[in-house]
C-alpha cells in the first residue's frame, strides 16, 4: 500500500514562521548578525559547515548550540567529513568505527538499519538523530541514512532525555547533513568499483546563486553484492538543500532527501550450532544465504524536506526553529534460520528421521506498509548577566509524532518448499540444507503452529500512533572565564497506541516524565579541563501487564567524571571519562499474559579514553581504549542471571588509526592510513554460557592528489579475517574484506 506524501502542514508551518520572524526583523532595525548564534563556540568552526580536518572544536549535541568541546562537561566525539572521506564508510555504522565505546556493526553490516551498543547499552530506532531531531524510527520502519549526504556526526555518550525526551542511557548519535553555503562554489564527482562488483557514481555540488542564496546537491547511485551468495543491494540518493540569508538577523536552510533501496536484505540469521558451536556436519559457510533470493525483498523509499530557521532579535535574544517532515514506504521479506529440523516439537522425528542435523526450518520476517513521521524544535536563546556570572539560557518546545500503517501475519511464518511434500505430515516441506543449499523456485508460507498453508487473506494490519510533547530548559553559565555549570529539567508528555484493524485488539499507553542535567566543568592554566556530571534518560515500554496496566518507563541515571585537554603546540583533543550507569524496570515475559514483570535492572560501569590530534602537518591519528563493567542486578526472569554480564556486550574495545601525508618532494600529495579496531569476547546468552571470541580487524587507505584529482584505494578488513559479529539466539558472521577504489574530480 501506498501513502501520498502530504506536505501541507509543513508549507504551512514553513509560512507562519516566515512571516512572523521577517516581519519582526523588518520592525526591529537593531536585530543583530547571526553570528551571535554561536553561543561561546570556536568563531573559526561551525558544526555545519565544511571541517576539513580530524579535529573539531566545536559540537552541537550536547546543548543544541554551537559549543567549544572542551567547556561540555559530557563526553562528547566527532566524525568529520575528512575523517569519511579517508575511510570510505558504507554506514553510519561503519563510520563510528574509531569512536570510543562503541561497538558498531556488531551483527555484521546492515542495509535496514544502524546497530549500536554504546557504553553496553544495545540501542537502534531510538537515539538517532538528523540535524539536531529525532529520526523517529520503529521495527522495520528505521532510518538508515547514507554517509555521503552528512557533514559530521556527533555522539553524545550517556543519558539525554533533559533536551532530547525518549532516548537510550547509551547516548545521541546525531548526523549533520551536507548543506548549501553561502561562500563559494565548489564540487565533486567520484566513480567507485570494488569488491562484490561494487558501483558508485557520486555527486556534491553547491552554487551560490547571489550574495544571499546558495542551492546545493547531492547524489548518489551505487550498485552492490555481498559476502553472502546472491545478496545484492541497489541504492539511489538526491539530497538538495537550499540557503538563504534573509536578511543579517535571519536564515533559512531547507532541507530535503530521497533515498531508495531495491535490494536483499543483508543479515543472515544462522543457528548457533554449526557457527559459534559444533554440529557434525562442520561449519556453516560464511557464503550461506538462508533465504531465497528470488523471494527475499528489501525495498524501502524514504523521503524527508524540513527546514533550519535562525532569527536574532538582538545582542541577547535569538530563536531557532528546526522542522521535518519524513515519509517511508517499506516492503520486506526476509528469511531466518529458526530451530533445526531435528528440534521441531512433536514432529522432529519425521522431518529428521536419521539425526543427520543439517537441515533446519526457516522462519520469515514480512512487512508491507508506510510511516509519516514529523518533528518541530523550537527553541528561544537567550544571554543575560546576573552579577559577575554570564547566563545562556535555552527554552524550548518540541513535538514528535509517527504513524504507521502495517501489514504482517500475526506470528512469523514458517518457509516450505511447495514442490515437495513431507512423508507422514502431508505438508509443504519446510526443511532446508543449510549445509548444502537448494534454493526453491516455489516459496510457500505455513503457520508456525499448525502448518497450515498461509495466504493473504491471514495477513493483519496494524496502525502505530506515537507522539511526544516536550518542554526543555537549559542554563549555560559561565561563573568564571573558567568555571562554567550547565543544568538542564525537561518534562514530557508521550502516548503510544496501536490498533490491529483486522482483530480490533487495542493498546493506548500514556506516561509523563521529568529528566534533569547538571554538569560542570573548571578549566586548569595547563589546558587541563576536568568535569563532572549527571543526567538521566526514559524510554517508554510499549507493553502491559496482567491487569493492563501499562508497564513503567525504563529509566536510567549516570554519573560521570572525566578530564579533556587541549595541547597549545598542536591541534588536538584528548579525554577520559569514567561513568556509572544505572538502567532499571526492564521487562521479561509477553505483554497482557500474567508471566510479564518489570524487576530487571542493569549497572554498567566503565572508562574510556579518546585522542584526536593532528601532530604536525604530516601525520593525523585517532586513538581509543573502552572498558565497561556491564552487570546484571535485577532479573525477574531468572534469577541465576544476576551478577552476570549481558548478552553481546563486549567489555574491552580499543581502535587506532593513523595518516601520514607527504608533503613537497617527488610525493607530494600522497597519504598513507592504517588502522586497527579490537572488540573483546562477548557472551551469546545472559547466562554466560557461550562466549564469542574477540577479534582484531584491519583497515588501510592510499590516497594520491594531482591537481584536481584524488586516486584512493581503501581496504577494510585487510586480511580478510573471518569471524563471528555476535551472536543471541542467533548468530551473525561478520563482514569480510571489502576494497575499493575510486577517483574523484572536485573543483
Amino acid at each position: 500500500m501506498r501513502h501520498s506524501l502530504n506536505l501541507t502542514p509543513l508549507a504551512v508551518a514553513i509560512a507562519l514562521a516566515l512571516t512572523s520572524h521577517i516581519a519582526h526583523a523588518e520592525d526591529n532595525p537593531e536585530s543583530k548578525s547571526l553570528g551571535t548564534l554561536v553561543i561561546d563556540g570556536d568563531s573559526e568552526q561551525s558544526s555545519t559547515s565544511n571541517n576539513f580536518n580530524y579535529v573539531s572544536k566545536v559540537a552541537q549535541t550536547a546543548t543544541k548550540t554551537d559549543e567549544q568541546i572542551t567547556k561540555i562537561p559530557r563526553a562528547v566525539s566527532v566524525v568529520t567529513r575528512e575523517q569519511m572521506d579517508d575511510r570510505a564508510p558504507i554506514s553510519i555504522s561503519d563510520a563510528l568505527q574509531y569512536t570510543p565505546s562503541i561497538q558498531t556493526n556488531f551483527y555484521g553490516e546492515d542495509n535496514k538499519q544502524d546497530w549500536f551498543v554504546i557504553r553496553g547499552f544495545k540501542q537502534a530506532n531510538n537515539g538517532l538523530y538528523q540535524d539536531g531531531t529525532r529520526l523517529y524510527s520503529t521495527g522495520f520502519y528505521s532510518w538508515q541514512i547514507d554517509p555521503f549526504m552528512l557533514e559530521r556526526i556527533e555522539v553524545l555518550r550517556g543519558p539525554a532525555s533533559a533536551l532530547n525526551g525518549q532516548t537510550p542511557p547509551g547516548g545521541v548519535v546525531n548526523v549533520i547533513s551536507k548543506r548549501a553555503q553561502l561562500e563559494e562554489d565548489f564540487g565533486s564527482v567520484t566513480g567507485t568499483v570494488g569488491s562484490y562488483d561494487r558501483k558508485e557514481v557520486n555527486l556534491d555540488v553547491n552554487k551560490v546563486i547571489n550574495d544571499k542564496m546558495a542551492f546545493r546537491m547531492v547524489a548518489l547511485t551505487r550498485e552492490n553484492g555481498t559476502k553472502v551468495d546472491e545478496v545484492e543491494a541497489n541504492r539511489t540518493l538526491l539530497a538538495p538543500s537550499l540557503a538563504w540569508q534573509i536578511n543579517d538577523a535571519t536564515k533559512l536552510t531547507v532541507l530535503a532527501s530521497y533515498q531508495k533501496d531495491d535490494s536483499d536484505p543483508y543479515l543472515q540469521f544462522l543457528p548457533v550450532e554449526g557457527t559459534l558451536t559444533s554440529n557434525p556436519n562442520g561449519k556453516i559457510g560464511y557464503d550461506t544465504a538462508v533465504g531465497n533470493a528470488d523471494w527475499e525483498a528489501f525495498e524501502r523509499e524514504q523521503t524527508s524536506v524540513g527546514y533550519e530557521l535562525e532569527h536574532a532579535f538582538n545582542d541577547r535574544l535569538s530563536f531557532q526553529q528546526s522542522a521535518r517532515f519524513s515519509h517511508m514506504d517499506i516492503n520486506l521479506r526476509q528469511a531466518y534460520a529458526y530451530q533445526y529440523a531435528a528440534d521441531v516439537a512433536t514432529y522432529g522425528s519425521l522431518l529428521d528421521p536419521t539425526s543427520n542435523r543439517s537441515d533446519v526450518i526457516r522462519a520469515a520476517s514480512t512487512a508491507d506498509g508506510y510511516s509519516d513521521a514529523f518533528n518541530i524544535d523550537n527553541r528561544f536563546i537567550y544571554k543575560f548577566n546576573s552579577g559577575n556570572t554570564e547566563h545562556t539560557l535555552l527554552a524550548g518546545i518540541d513535538y514528535q509524532s509517527i504513524d504507521i500503517n502495517n501489514k504482517d501475519y500475526a506470528a512469523d511464518p514458517i518457509i516450505a518448499d511447495g514442490n515437495n511434500i513431507v512423508a507422514g505430515l502431508n505438508i509443504a516441506d519446510p526443511r532446508f540444507n543449510v549445509y548444502n543449499p537448494s534454493y526453491s523456485n516455489n516459496i510457500v508460507l505455513l503457520n508456525s503452529s499448525t502448518f497450515a498453508t498461509l495466504t493473504d487473506a491471514d495477513l493483519q494490519t496494524t496502525k502505530t500512533t506515537n507522539r511526544q510533547l516536550g518542554f526543555y530548559l537549559q542554563d549555560k553559565a559561565n561563573i568564571t572565564d573558567k568555571f562554567t555549570v550547565i543544568s538542564g529539567v525537561r518534562y514530557d508528555d508521550t502516548s503510544n497506541e496501536t490498533n490491529n484493524t483486522s482483530t480490533n485488539v487495542k493498546t493506548d499507553i500514556d506516561l509523563q516524565q521529568w529528566t534533569g542535567n547538571l554538569g560542570a566543568s573548571y578549566q586548569l592554566d595547563n589546558s587541563l579541563v576536568p568535569y563532572a556530571n549527571y543526567a538521566q534518560s526514559f524510554t517508554p515500554i510499549l507493553a502491559l501487564d496482567a491487569n493492563n496496566n501499562p508497564a513503567k518507563p525504563e529509566k536510567a541515571d549516570s554519573y560521570e567524571v572525566g578530564v579533556k585537554f587541549k595541547p597549545q603546540s598542536f591541534d588536538g583533543q584528548f579525554g577520559i571519562a569514567a561513568y556509572q550507569v544505572t538502567k532499571e524496570n526492564l521487562t521479561s515475559g509477553t505483554s497482557g499474559t500474567a508471566n510479564f514483570r518489570q524487576i530487571g535492572e542493569v549497572r554498567n560501569r566503565g572508562i574510556e579514553f579518546e585522542a584526536v590530534a593532528n601532530l604536525n602537518r604530516a601525520i593525523t591519528v585517532v586513538g581509543t581504549l573502552s572498558y565497561v563493567d556491564s552487570e546484571i542486578m535485577e532479573d525477574g526472569n531468572n534469577s541465576a542471571n544476576v551478577g552476570n554480564t549481558p548478552a553481546q556486550i563486549a567489555n574491552k574495545l580499543a581502535s587506532v588509526w593513523g595518516n601520514y601525508s607527504f608533503i613537497d618532494g617527488i610525493l607530494d600529495g600522497l597519504k598513507l592510513g592504517a588502522g586497527v579496531r579490537y572488540i573483546g569476547e562477548t557472551y551469546a546468552d545472559d547466562t554466560e554460557t557461550n562466549t564469542v571470541p574477540s577479534y582484531a580487524l584491519v583497515d588501510a587507505m592510499a590516497s594520491y592528489q594531482v591537481d584536481n584529482y584524488k586516486f584512493q584505494l581503501v581496504a577494510k578488513n585487510l586480511f580478510d579475517k573471518e569471524y563471528i559479529a555476535t551472536c543471541y539466539g542467533f548468530c551473525y558472521y561478520g563482514d569480510s574484506r571489502n576494497i575499493m577504489a575510486s577517483v574523484t574530480y572536485d573543483w
